[in-house]
């Protein structure tokens, strides 16, 4: 009974059961980067994260939104004193009502981490109203 091995595999199996697929990977990669699957959603207005937050939560009246000056995430606060943490998720947007969440201002960007374990810390850079937000989000917590 005939062993596969590499001492005794002719380079032609070898080119066809390694570099084959191979090559079939890194086109498959090359061509999502081409066609533009790589990029994450940005926000362009304020209206934007409002209407992402009020169409995701039942019942949440969007009253006041703060965008991160990049455009990658932002909070909403509610009528009733909820807010919404929005941030992008390839190229959706995720919403989640910020509960029980750690708040860490450094300089004029806040750290939010979530309660819930598969949920990544976000960076949002809010510039001067930073602090206002860090305050709203402890009391929220």
């Amino acid at each position: 009974m005939a062993y596969l091995s590499f001492a005794n595999a002719d380079w032609k199996m070898l080119f066809a059961v390694f570099v084959i697929p191979a090559f079939g990977v890194i086109t498959l990669i090359m061509l999502a980067r081409a066609l533009g699957f790589t990029t994450t959603a940005k926000f362009i207005a304020p209206a934007d994260a409002t209407r992402e937050a009020r169409n995701a939560l039942l019942g949440f009246h969007p009253v006041e939104t703060a965008l991160s000056l990049d455009g990658g995430a932002a909070l909403v606060r509610a009528e009733d004193g909820r807010i919404a943490l929005v941030r992008p998720h390839g190229d959706r947007w995720v919403v989640r009502v910020v509960h029980h969440a750690k708040v860490r201002r450094i300089g004029t960007a806040l750290d939010v981490q979530l309660a819930e374990a598969m949920f990544p810390p976000v960076r949002i850079e809010l510039g001067a109203a930073a602090s206002r937000w860090a305050a709203q989000l402890e009391k929220a917590a």
